[in-house]
């Protein structure tokens, strides 16, 4: 009796804890899916003259259902709706690696692109959050979607604010890392899934994001032109072999200079997660980022590990290696010395021109050898701004 006594005191806590278990206070949701951030994002002052917050959104279905993306808000202090994403935009924005367009099945994950603009004038928020209206369908007999039945405990649409996390530090300074006019800024920021934006890493267990705000730099002629003659020559490309420039004062940190030219126009070959990047430099340019230079002629390097240079020293010259269909320089900075085991940092330029942006479908153009077609979007001059995607740039 005495034992039957002490199981029955004991019983009553341990119940009152259970039930307690199973409520939901009203600011939980069953969400079905787990959304984080990445890495914070950082504000960029763009050549539109506008304020960027560039950052990603990781999203994992670890439930039994689908679930479709429906809207996706930025959130600011006091619950502001900073910017909202939905329908087709919002599948526009959406890399997804398990499902099909803004749906994720059982087991599936995606990644949301995040692109919430301001006013230059108005300051940016310390914390920024996520919105996420989505719904949900469960399978039916055939393992197709089908809706939630009406006595479900778990509702088809739902809603919940999440993925909190802090706005980082201000865009560096530096200056152009080329000369000249006609410069095109091709996967560039911020708006669309281009091969930077897009370009999420896993790197020892860890997301990483280290192209965010990467361009890469190609030049026009004077006749609108990329190249002239055969697209497989690289002496069809005048701007071959162009200086390329230190950005900032600062330390070499890493280096590769053994891997030849690609032929341009097509295919690039023999690539491995060493010469992805082709001959490159990493320069260590202080407050805990790093400018990345690639795709540079072997044996143009003009420094070594250790070495420190300074703001427009010639470092070497734009080539055609490694990852690459058509000479270029590819540059971005980030927040550690690895291209690869990283994120990307946003930075500005102390200043450059221009007369415009390639118009839609203009990049493929100037890729089949046609002229460039350039509308009259963000011309002017610019100072202490990042040049946008396919925005057309020149370098005093």
């Amino acid at each position: 009796m005495r034992f039957l006594l002490i199981l029955a005191a004991s019983a009553a806590p341990l119940l009152a804890h259970a039930v307690y278990a199973q409520s939901l206070k009203s600011d939980e949701i069953i969400s079905s899916i787990a959304v984080r951030p990445i890495s914070e994002p950082g504000p960029v002052l763009g050549a539109d003259g506008r304020v960027h917050l560039a950052y990603e959104l990781f999203v994992a279905n670890p439930s039994k259902l689908f679930v479709t993306l429906e809207k996706v808000e930025a959130i600011g202090a006091a619950g502001r709706s900073l910017s909202a994403t939905e329908g087709d935009r919002l599948g526009e924005m959406t890399q997804t690696y398990g499902g099909k367009g803004r749906m994720l099945s059982p087991g599936g994950s995606a990644a949301v692109l995040m692109d919430v603009s301001f006013d230059k004038d108005e300051k940016p928020p310390s914390e920024i959050s996520a919105r996420v209206t989505a719904t949900r369908q469960t399978a039916g007999a055939d393992g197709k979607q089908v809706d939630m039945p009406k006595d479900s405990p778990l509702p088809g649409i739902f809603s919940f604010t999440a993925a909190s996390v802090g706005v980082g530090k201000a865009a560096v300074v530096v200056e152009p890392p080329l000369k000249g006019k006609g410069w095109v800024a091709v996967n560039g920021c911020c708006d669309s899934i281009t091969s930077h934006r897009g370009a999420i890493l896993t790197i020892n267990g860890q997301l990483r994001v280290p192209e965010r705000f990467a361009i890469d730099w190609v030049k026009l002629d004077d006749s609108g032109l990329l190249f002239t003659g055969d697209i497989s020559k690289l002496a069809s490309y005048a701007y071959y072999g162009t200086p390329v420039h230190s950005v900032a004062d600062g330390v070499v940190v890493n280096l590769y200079d053994a891997t030849d030219e690609q032929v341009p126009g097509g295919n690039a070959k023999g690539i491995t997660a060493e010469n992805v990047g082709g001959n490159m430099l990493v320069i260590d340019i202080g407050g805990g980022a790093f400018a990345f230079y690639a795709h540079m002629q072997r044996g143009s390097l003009k420094a070594k590990l250790g070495d420190r240079v300074k703001a427009g020293d010639v470092i070497g010259l734009l080539g055609n290696t490694g990852n690459s269909t058509a000479p270029h320089l590819h540059f971005h900075v980030m927040d550690g010395p690895s291209p690869l085991d990283a994120n990307g940092l946003p930075y500005v330029f102390t200043r450059f021109s221009s007369p415009g942006v390639l118009a839609p479908g203009g990049d493929d153009d100037v890729e089949q050898g046609k002229p460039a077609a350039i509308d009259s979007r963000l011309v002017g001059r610019h100072e202490k701004q990042l040049p946008l995607n396919n925005q057309v740039v020149d370098f005093d």
